[in-house]
């Protein structure tokens, strides 16, 4: 079924590949963020499937969800966006990776919405304003910066998602950074004392690290208390309605930075867990079982 025709989706859809109909993904068609794009999930039965023989690449995907690679602006897959470059971008043919341990196991899919030949939801519908006409290279503008502030919220979904994470992280960095408690202090000998403060170290720093990303995310330029509230402004009052506006050259700039700087963010907040997760929680972990084990032998020698 071509994409123009397809209602936006109630559930997951299960999809099968138009060249090997054996193997499959699920989709969210025009769901209530990207209501020019879906969703895409891959299974890992699709990915071990025996029977598979072809490469799981985003051109299957967009051709066994009625897409022409042309109406696509932009693609994030795993967190990390691509340009669709009009159907150009090499890495359309790319094999898709298996998620793994992304915080996102998600493909999301951006079209033109002017290209797009389907409705968005009435409370989105555009009203062009009289004497402005939507075509042309400010059609073009409005339609990239459609696309950008679509991936800058689901962007934003997963900042809400790593953010979450990093703040119990963050509660358990702290609860981990103690002194040891008599008994281990009297079952640890030197070489436990000093890497358990060269690891009460580590733990401080990547606290630190925690601290300031949360910040950023909670008050930074992607709140808003910073220039979000800017940009969903401008998205609301021009970009919908589809009306001219001086600066739309510069707004459109100003859209790609923003996305850029969600990116960023969102890549500093999962190095920043991953640092955590190793450098500070498994290391603490490490030591306090080895002082654990001491402890235990200590009192049975009693």
């Amino acid at each position: 079924m071509p994409f123009a025709d397809r209602p936006p989706s109630s559930a997951w859809e299960q999809v099968p590949f138009a060249d090997e109909p054996q193997t499959w993904f699920w989709a969210w068609f025009k769901p209530g963020g990207a209501p020019h794009g879906l969703v895409v999930r891959i299974p890992d039965e699709t990915y071990r499937n025996p029977a598979r023989r072809l490469p799981l690449t985003l051109r299957r995907v967009l051709a066994a969800a009625g897409v022409a690679p042309p109406l696509v602006a932009m693609w994030s897959l795993y967190g990390t966006a691509y340009d669709a470059q009009q159907g150009a971008n090499p890495a359309l043919d790319y094999p898709i990776p298996e998620s793994g341990m992304a915080a996102d196991p998600s493909l999301h899919i951006f079209l033109h919405a002017l290209a797009a030949p389907f409705a968005a939801p009435a409370t989105r519908a555009p009203v062009v304003a009289p004497g402005a006409a939507p075509g042309g290279a400010a059609g073009d503008a409005f339609a990239r910066i459609d696309a950008e502030w679509n991936l800058c919220q689901q962007l934003e979904v997963q900042l809400a998602g790593a953010a979450t994470q990093l703040s119990g992280t963050l509660s358990r960095i702290n609860s981990l950074n103690r002194d040891l408690s008599p008994d281990e202090a009297r079952a640890a000998d030197q070489l436990d004392k000093k890497d358990w403060q060269e690891a009460r170290r580590w733990l401080r720093d990547v606290a630190g690290r925690v601290s300031r990303f949360l910040k950023d995310q909670h008050i930074g330029m992607t709140s808003n208390a910073g220039k979000r509230s800017s940009f969903e402004t401008i998205y609301e009052q021009y970009v919908v309605p589809r009306r001219q506006f001086d600066g739309i050259v510069q707004a459109e700039r100003d859209f790609e930075q923003y996305h850029k700087t969600l990116q960023t963010l969102l890549n500093n907040m999962n190095a920043a867990q991953t640092s955590a997760a190793q450098d500070g929680e498994r290391r603490a972990q490490q030591i306090l079982t080895r002082i654990a084990a001491k402890v235990r032998a200590l009192r049975g020698k009693r």
